[in-house]
């Protein structure tokens, strides 16, 4: 990529101005608050749509007093001209020259979808533009104070990898979830210890046909007046437990219908429930936005002391530069920075009775999910008592039957009876019949355990499989998952290591210096004579030197956009130094287009034949 002209319109001090570009190295030249900054600014800003200082809102660098502004960049990319547009308000366009003529082939206002393009049609993204392509001034000083935690982040969003870290997280915790259940599972296992089948099946069918046969007996001794009586108790008690049910189940409504109707206003609770759901994520971007604004509000505040601070200098001359001062652009400044603070202040007073009104929306939907957890509880009962009348119904509709059977004594012989119930009186076959039945009720209760029992075995071995074929997947997705990412790391950062130590070779830093960045993660230190030594314990022009060969190493492995925007290199750097970064500067132009800002003299005649674009204050 090529960058021919710079175009602005009310952005930072400039109301409308175009700059051109040439190949080889550009010089941005001129005094403090000429613009030089803004300029870079305004090249970051068109091509990734965010200030090239973090945590700047975009609507903060038009000019002021302006309803937005505009920069615009023009650039070649495979011989083909585009023409970049991007205002501080999210417009966006893209134009094509063909024959002699621009065409519109892009226009949105979607970020996400204005950047996906940008990253598909010239492979655009922000976060490779700022590190590899880019030089903002305190950059350096900021990134190696960064946590390795935060450098192995870059890292590995430069890499394209960080997704693949994310999946790996995600794995890791499915993995770490299914091992947990699978020693849940195993738990139950054990304390579900079933030998086998239950055996009484043949005594229960023994004991049902001893037992009909003692009742015939009975029936025949009694005149079945007696098993009648008893047919006619079981009934009302059954009757009973029928009467006791309904009642709960009517308590159970509590001022509904039927089942039905409660069911109906389970699902429109849940329905209000669901759509109350989206309040804690717009809640979330609320705080955001409030946290965002506090700190461009504090920001703000702290600049314009400074600036007042400044003006109240007795000396008149800026404490880091000595350039003069100029008291007007100073407190022009400040009062565009306190016009900003109202209009944020004004926004953050609306984010936080917007968030109070959120948070009691949030309360009464908690209290919607608790009357709905209550309301399932009743759902769920009314089911079983529904299912347990319906059994005693049964029990009921089958006495009645025997009741009204009138035949069952007298279709019955004593010769089927077995002959040795056949000399007992009616009080010991009351009796046996006694004693059998509650032998049969016991067996029945036996059997239904071990039938449930063996049934939540089989429910629980199943779910065993099922998670330990789920722990096995997720052992094999993250090993590959692994493996992948350091595959990654080793084919891009050994040739950027090996572009790396070339640039410092090239530049006569750090004799038998080596970096290892696969270990060291972006920079953190430097191994000189065989010890390692910490980066920060540098000079500052050592700083600066490595950290621009850094980039144009990890540019050149990561697919180098074709230039690099530098900011002032050369501040702080003394003689012997500003000379060994104009060589630097002209051995990288050779192969990249160079734009660099400077208000040094030195820099000036050192780079003479660049082209030269000078700046002045504007009044």
């Amino acid at each position: 990529m090529l960058l021919e002209r710079v175009r602005l319109k009310t952005f930072g001090c400039f109301q409308q101005r175009d700059f051109e570009l040439s190949k080889g190295i550009n010089l941005i030249f001129g005094p403090n608050f000429s613009g030089k900054s803004t300029l870079v600014n305004a090249i970051f800003f068109t091509l990734t749509g965010k200030p090239i200082v973090p945590r700047v809102d975009a609507a903060a660098i038009k000019s002021a007093k302006a309803f937005s502004g505009t920069a615009g960049l023009q650039f070649v990319v495979n011989d083909e001209t585009y023409l970049l547009f991007r205002g501080t308000r999210r417009r966006f366009q893209l134009r094509q020259k063909q024959d002699e003529a621009w065409h519109i082939v892009f226009d949105d206002k979607r970020v996400k979808v204005v950047e996906d393009m940008l990253k598909e049609k010239f492979g655009i993204m922000h976060d490779r533009l700022a590190l590899t392509a880019f030089l903002r001034e305190g950059e350096i000083f900021e990134f190696l104070a960064r946590q390795p935690s935060t450098r192995r982040d870059i890292l590995y969003a430069l890499l394209g990898i960080d997704k693949l870290i994310e999946v790996r997280e995600r794995f890791i915790d499915a993995r770490r979830l299914a091992k947990r259940e699978r020693g849940r599972i195993q738990s139950h296992q054990n304390s579900m210890r079933y030998n086998a089948p239950n055996p009484n099946k043949s005594e229960i069918e023994n004991i049902e046909t001893r037992l009909k046969k003692l009742e015939t007996l009975y029936s025949m001794e009694t005149g079945d007046a007696e098993l009648i009586a008893e047919w006619k108790k079981n009934r009302e008690q059954i009757q009973k437990q029928v009467d006791k049910l309904t009642k709960e189940s009517s308590e159970t409504l509590s001022g509904f219908k039927d089942l039905n109707q409660l069911q109906e206003m389970i699902k429109t609770i849940e329905e209000a429930v669901e759509k109350a759901r989206g309040i804690e994520k717009e809640r979330e971007i609320l705080i955001q936005k409030i946290g965002s604004h506090n700190s461009q509000v504090t920001a703000i505040t702290n600049v314009c002391n400074t600036l007042k601070t400044l003006l109240e200098n007795g000396d008149g001359h800026c404490p880091t530069c000595q350039q003069k001062i100029e008291r007007e652009v100073v407190e022009k400044i400040i009062q565009e920075k306190d016009t900003d603070k109202i209009h944020l202040t004004k926004e953050l007073e609306t984010f936080e009775k917007t968030l109070s009104e959120q948070t009691d929306d949030l309360q009464s939907r908690k209290e919607l999910e608790q009357r709905l957890q209550i309301l399932k509880t009743c759902a769920t009962r009314l089911e079983q008592i529904a299912h347990e009348i319906d059994k005693y119904k049964t029990e009921i509709t089958k006495l009645t039957t025997q009741l009204n059977n009138k035949g069952m004594s007298e279709s019955t012989t004593e010769t089927d009876s077995d002959e040795s119930f056949a000399q007992l009186d009616k009080g010991q076959l009351k009796k046996q019949i006694d004693s059998d039945r509650k032998k049969l009720q016991k067996l029945r209760q036996d059997e239904a355990v071990q039938l449930d029992r063996l049934k939540r075995l089989q429910k629980v071995n199943l779910e065993a499989e099922q998670v330990e074929s789920t722990t096995l997947s997720l052992e094999l997705a993250c090993a590959g998952v692994e493996k992948t990412i350091d595959t990654l790391q080793r084919q891009i950062l050994k040739p950027a290591e090996k572009e790396l130590h070339h640039w410092l070779e090239e530049m006569k830093l750090f004799q038998k210096g080596r970096i290892d960045l696969q270990r060291q993660h972006l920079l953190p230190s430097i191994q000189i004579d065989g010890e390692d030594r910490s980066l920060m314990l540098l000079s500052g022009s050592e700083k600066m030197f490595l950290y621009l060969c850094f980039k144009v190493a990890l540019s050149k492995v990561l697919g180098n956009t074709g230039f690099f925007v530098l900011d002032d290199p050369t501040l702080h750097l003394d003689g012997e130094r500003k000379t060994l970064m104009v060589d630097f500067i002209r051995q990288l132009s050779e192969e990249h287009q160079v734009i660099m800002t400077s208000y040094d003299e030195d820099v000036r005649k050192g780079l003479e034949g660049a082209n030269l674009i000078e700046m002045k204050r504007e009044q």
